[in-house]
């Protein structure tokens, strides 16, 4: 009998993956984690079933998130990723020479753990940058305690449910601000806007 995972997306739709080999499923202390074969995306990562990234298109989500807050800031030396255990984040950002250092906050170990062994086409590289200083901790309450004078911010979170809800909370949004150096810039993920348009209204009010 063939494998599907199906993810509700919606209250009237949802996506449906169709399961390969699998190269990857436990339980961490504070998600499911599963990388398996798909025919159309190669690996796929999902966190209690809720696809985070694949192997064929996640660079059109790290580029956009990594490459339009530098750019558009001019002078970034020093980024802060919130989550990112997959390296894919991390990989676009250190693309930049201008970057002296980033730090990459991420809550589960295992993640980073089994992404270099289990997907290093995502990270390619970058956690053997020394620029890259990975800190295993909560994001939230990293940011909550950090001297701050980051010019880029990203927070490359799972979705609001979970032990990413804490990300998207007007709290958050406040530690992350005192964070920024003067003209820095916060960039998050959120939801489709035409099909889940409550976590962008949400965001926007934080």
């Amino acid at each position: 009998m063939t494998d599907w995972i199906r993810e509700p997306l919606h209250d009237a739709w949802a996506q449906s993956l169709k399961v390969g080999k699998s190269y990857y499923d436990s339980e961490t202390a504070h998600q499911r984690i599963r990388v398996f074969q798909n025919d159309t995306f190669g690996r796929v990562l999902t966190l209690d079933d809720v696809v985070q990234t694949t192997e064929r298109d996640n660079f059109i989500y790290h580029e956009m998130m990594a490459h339009v807050p530098i750019i558009a800031h001019g002078q970034a030396t020093r980024a802060l990723i919130i989550g990112g255990g997959d390296g894919g984040m991390a990989r676009e950002v250190l693309k930049h020479r201008s970057i002296d250092h980033v730090t990459m906050v991420e809550i589960d170990a295992g993640v980073v753990g089994f992404s270099k062994e289990y997907l290093p086409m995502l990270s390619d590289g970058a956690f053997d940058d020394p620029r890259l200083d990975l800190v295993i901790a909560d994001g939230a309450r990293f940011i909550r305690e950090t001297s701050g004078g980051f010019d880029v911010i990203i927070v490359d979170s799972t979705d609001p449910i979970g032990p990413g809800e804490v990300l998207f909370t007007d709290t958050f949004y406040g530690h992350a601000q005192k964070a920024l150096a003067q003209g820095g810039i916060l960039v998050t993920q959120n939801g489709v806007p035409f099909m889940q348009g409550n976590e962008l209204t949400d965001t926007m009010r934080a």
